[in-house]
């Protein structure tokens, strides 16, 4: 470049390099079959694990007839030949409700420095699924699937079996659902996807409440949704008046999770209105407010007067006038510590 002439013959020397170095990223720095770099990573949660391996398919082969000698010999237990599969990193493989993949791209950005990389590539990739979402909606029985034109149609439904609630207990049954699915997939790299699974659940509230009032889908908006916000008003015991609003803080992806929010399956509470003893409630061993599967332990109060229904916790109590809330110990915790929203 300190050798050109002019601007002219500058800039054209600026694009043959930047040529040479898009040219020279598209292929790796080392050899990615090298012996002497071979890796091992390995993820276990109960009973499933995951192992990756930066090696070849024999590497893998001999890997697994290891395990499953191990397992039987020490363990006592079988390695199903079924299950256990091996995976080119470049394909899909399922772990705890994500698909796992490698990423191949050769696209570039620059880095803080200024230089071109690839920085894409070669990257863990999670994904959260349609046949995740899909089976997860079925569960909840929100969802209607037809097939038209040899294609699936997903039509939101209306959970009738809800109809005996409150009108508070729906929103926040919906909520904890809606929430709980979020908070699993949340680290997925699409986690934004996550809104068609909400779109889905949205209008089958609005179709819950619209047979619970043997009214229309559109009068029941029109009724609750103001400003672009749906919300159930309602008035705690000491007269003042509140609204406990549905969900509407997108899915982006949470690179770090924090230290509290361990992935754990969602499992939320299911509002029957038949589980009000103390011990069913604790023998369900499902927070009644993050969902967490955990040992329990019971949160009193002295008189639900003295709440001052700011926070979720406290409006679940009041809404379902009990003086006490199951909770992990992490809520607990956090509730005796004034942190908890």
């Amino acid at each position: 470049l300190k050798q050109a002439k002019n601007e002219t013959e500058r800039r054209l020397l600026l694009k043959q390099i930047g040529e040479v170095v898009k040219e020279r990223l598209k292929y790796p720095a080392s050899d990615e079959m090298d012996a002497d770099m071979k890796r091992l990573k390995y993820v276990r949660y109960a009973d499933d694990f995951l192992i990756g391996v930066i090696g070849s398919k024999e590497d893998c082969i001999k890997i697994k007839e290891d395990i499953k000698q191990f397992m039987a010999d020490k363990l006592k237990l079988e390695l199903s030949d079924e299950k256990t599969l091996i995976t080119n990193a470049r394909k899909h493989a399922k772990f705890l409700g994500y698909d796992v993949f490698v990423r191949k791209s050769n696209d570039t950005h620059r880095d803080k420095n200024g230089h071109l990389t690839r920085s894409l590539d070669h990257k863990i990739v999670l994904y959260v699924t349609t046949e995740v979402m899909r089976k997860k909606l079925l569960e909840y029985d929100a969802v209607k699937i037809t097939v038209q034109k040899g294609k699936e149609v997903w039509k939101p439904k209306g959970r009738t079996y809800m109809r005996c609630l409150d009108d508070l207990e729906i929103i926040s049954q919906y909520n904890s659902e809606i929430m709980g699915f979020y908070n699993f997939y949340s680290i997925a790299n699409n986690s934004p996807v996550i809104d068609s699974f909400y779109n889905i659940m949205e209008y089958s509230m609005y179709k819950t409440y619209a047979a619970k009032y043997s009214t229309s889908k559109k009068k029941i908006i029109a009724k609750y949704k103001k400003n672009g916000v749906f919300a159930i008003p309602y008035t705690n015991k000491r007269g003042y008046e509140f609204k406990r609003e549905f969900y509407d803080k997108g899915f982006k992806r949470k690179e770090l999770p924090n230290r509290y929010l361990d992935d754990k399956l969602p499992n939320t509470v299911a509002i029957t209105g038949g589980r009000n003893g103390l011990i069913k409630r604790l023998q369900a061993r499902v927070c009644e407010n993050c969902g967490a599967t955990d040992n329990l332990e019971m949160h009193h109060v002295r008189k639900l007067k003295d709440l001052k229904g700011k926070s979720d916790w406290e409006i679940k109590m009041i809404s379902r006038n009990r003086k006490t809330l199951a909770v992990c110990s992490v809520c607990h915790h956090k509730i005796h510590a004034g942190k908890l929203d």
